[in-house]
Order: C-alpha cells, then sequence, then structure tokens
C-alpha cells in the first residue's frame, strides 16, 4: 500500500529552528492586512465626507456619486476587516483546509459593494435627466477633487504593494476598487469642467462614464473569484515537475494537481522511488520533493507526496481531465 507524506512545515528539519513557525507567520501577515485596511478606511471616510458633502451642496451629481463610491470604499473595507478575521482562524474538524475561502468570499462582496454604487449613480442619472438642475462648479469643487485624487492615488499605490508583498486577494480586490476612483475623480474634474463652460449635461454623462469603470471593475473580481472558488490550476504542471525531478532518487512523477490562491497553494503529486527503499528514506526523499516544489513556487504552499514503488504494477491512472470522455 503506497504511503502518504505532506510537507508538514511545522516540524521539518530542514528548516532553521529560528525561523519563524507557519502559524506566527500567518497571524503577523492578518494583522498587517488588518493594519492597511484600516488606514485605507480611515483615508476613505474622509474622501467620501469630503465628495459627498460638497457635491450634495452644489448639486454636483457626479461629484455625489464619486463621493458615494468613495463611501462604499470605506464599508468594503469593513467587511474587508471581518472577512480576514474569519478567515484568519487555524484549520478545524468542520474545516480542515483552514479558512482562507472567506477571503475569496470578502472579495465578492466587494465586488457587490461595487454593483450598489452603480446602481445608485444610474439611479441618480435618470433622476436628473427628469428634473432639470444645474450643478454648481466653484473653486472649492476643483480644490476637493484634487485634493481626494492625490488621497486616492496613495492608497492605490500602498494597497498594490501591500497586496504583492503580503499575497492577500482582498487587498488586492480593494485596490482595483480604489484604482477605479482615481479614473472617477479625473472624470469628475472634467465633468466640472464642461458644467462650467455652460454643457450642464456634461455632469450626466460622465456620471455614466463612472458607472461603467465601476462595473469593468466589479467584472473582473467577479471572474477571479470564481476560478479562485471552482478550484483553477494555480501552477504549471511542467514547473512543480521540474522541481521535483531536481530531487535525488525520484524515478517517476504523475497526477499533479494544484489548487489555491494568494497566500496558499495546495499540491498533491505521485512520485515513484526504488520498491527495495526503506520507509524513512522514501519519507526523505518526498519531504525533500515538497520542499523543492515550496521553494520553486516562491510562496507557501502545502504540499502532498505520495510515494509509489518505481514498478508498471503499481503506476495508478491519471485524475483529472481527459479529453477522450468528452
Amino acid at each position: 500500500m503506497p504511503t502518504q507524506f505532506r510537507n508538514d512545515m511545522q516540524n521539518a528539519q530542514t528548516r532553521p529552528s529560528t525561523q519563524a513557525s507557519p502559524g506566527n507567520a500567518r497571524m503577523q501577515r492578518t494583522r498587517d492586512i488588518q493594519r492597511v485596511l484600516a488606514g485605507v478606511l480611515v483615508l476613505n471616510v474622509v474622501v467620501a465626507v469630503a465628495k459627498l458633502g460638497y457635491g450634495l451642496y452644489t448639486n454636483s451629481l457626479s461629484m455625489t456619486a464619486d463621493g458615494l463610491n468613495s463611501l462604499l470604499d470605506g464599508a468594503s473595507n469593513v467587511v474587508g476587516l471581518i472577512g480576514l478575521a474569519v478567515a484568519a482562524r487555524p484549520p478545524d474538524p468542520n474545516h480542515p483546509y483552514g479558512h482562507r475561502r472567506f477571503e475569496t468570499l470578502t472579495s465578492l462582496a466587494i465586488a457587490l459593494f461595487m454593483l450598489l454604487t452603480l446602481f445608485e449613480i444610474v439611479q441618480g442619472s435618470i433622476d436628473r435627466l427628469r428634473h432639470d438642475v444645474t450643478p454648481e462648479v466653484t473653486a472649492i469643487s476643483f480644490v476637493v477633487m484634487f485634493s481626494t485624487l492625490v488621497v486616492n492615488i496613495g492608497v492605490t499605490t500602498w494597497e498594490r504593494r501591500a497586496a504583492a508583498r503580503l499575497s492577500s486577494s482582498i487587498l488586492l480586490a480593494d485596490a482595483r476598487h480604489t484604482g477605479s476612483d482615481v479614473f472617477v475623480t479625473l472624470s469628475v474634474i472634467v465633468g466640472l469642467i464642461a458644467v462650467g463652460l455652460g454643457l450642464t449635461w456634461a455632469d450626466v454623462v460622465l456620471a455614466l462614464v463612472v458607472a461603467a469603470v465601476i462595473a469593468w471593475s466589479a467584472w473582473k473580481i467577479v471572474r477571479e473569484a470564481a476560478l479562485s472558488l471552482s478550484d483553477e490550476a494555480v501552477a504549471s504542471t511542467e514547473q512543480i515537475e521540474q522541481a521535483a525531478r531536481s530531487v535525488a532518487g525520484v524515478r517517476g512523477i504523475h497526477n499533479i494537481r494544484t489548487r489555491g490562491g494568494e497566500g496558499m497553494i495546495w499540491v498533491d503529486l505521485h512520485i515513484q522511488v526504488d520498491p527495495a527503499m526503506h520507509v524513512d528514506q522514501a519519507h526523505d526523499i518526498a519531504s525533500d520533493v515538497a520542499a523543492s516544489i515550496e521553494a520553486e513556487l516562491g510562496e507557501t504552499a502545502d504540499v502532498t507526496v505520495h510515494i509509489e514503488p518505481a514498478d508498471p504494477t503499481h503506476l495508478r491512472p491519471e485524475r483529472g481531465y481527459n479529453p477522450e470522455e468528452r
């Protein structure tokens, strides 16, 4: 009977004893993400109050829509903080793979907030077409918009860098949402200039442009979340096979599968070794294969290595997609 081995990062003897345990690393990652989201939340609330307040005061539909969008940005930050608290919980009997899927679900919640913003903007545009209201454009309008534009650019850059450093789907989704705010704000500024020149219809048109940008960003978030939840392969089999074959004693590799996403990848594969090899030797090879694959992927990975003797009678057929079965 083949024996299954897993890459136990907590007990691996090949790791230095001074290295932080995976549990502590995950907790630190969660705290770092929470700090970023909390900071972004404060900035989003300040920006939203400025845009929404002055937009309502001057009857500017595009500025009000932009302020509402920023306010929902803050709401999505709150959802992200709640989702992180759940996703960071350790594995339990009901969730043996942990709770990381909740991060992806939270990304979907962010997309939902974006769609709510879209609805509000479209509804406001329809109301404006029914009622002839001329927005007031002042110097303060441009001061508010340019100031918030600088804040949005800074927040987007900060979140994207943090998302890459921490491999966080929540931060990446929120960065894209905030990134859409940059184009929204630029559109509003153009609209204010047009309204100031007497083109009052530009306020409604630019509001609809804002809606289109938000809709596209929401679609991209939903698409990536769907791919993650459907267990799309996240690494090439050739890359994993190359890493496994670099380990001495590996005679064959098959049934390579991957799933997961940012922050954690699950890999399982079968390797063949000398049939006369002792169990402890086979175990060492399995551990080396797991470590080699994790190093090749360049991020945290849970690697399961299934040992088989290098004998054709023990070869199991490939699992997964078979085009001949279609």
